[in-house]
């Protein structure tokens, strides 16, 4: 059978975030293919990380909003 490709997991943490967001991206970095990469998630060596940061509301938005629902 055909030996599996390690992956050095202490590697991705050096890599700058926008240059790993995306499985393809990650891959890219680490010279390996999105498929392999992809295994990886499957068998929770790699974990997701999403950051959902939402910005705050303006002021004027904040007062069209109060508006809209008291009419």
């Amino acid at each position: 059978g055909r030996k599996p490709k390690d992956i050095n997991l202490e590697q991705i943490p050096t890599i700058p975030l926008n240059k790993r967001s995306t499985i393809r991206s990650l891959a890219w970095q680490l010279g390996r293919s999105p498929t392999t990469l992809h295994r990886k998630f499957k068998l929770s060596l790699i974990k997701r990380h999403t950051n959902c940061v939402k910005p705050a509301l303006k002021e004027k938005i904040k007062k069209d909003r109060m508006e809209f629902c008291m009419s």
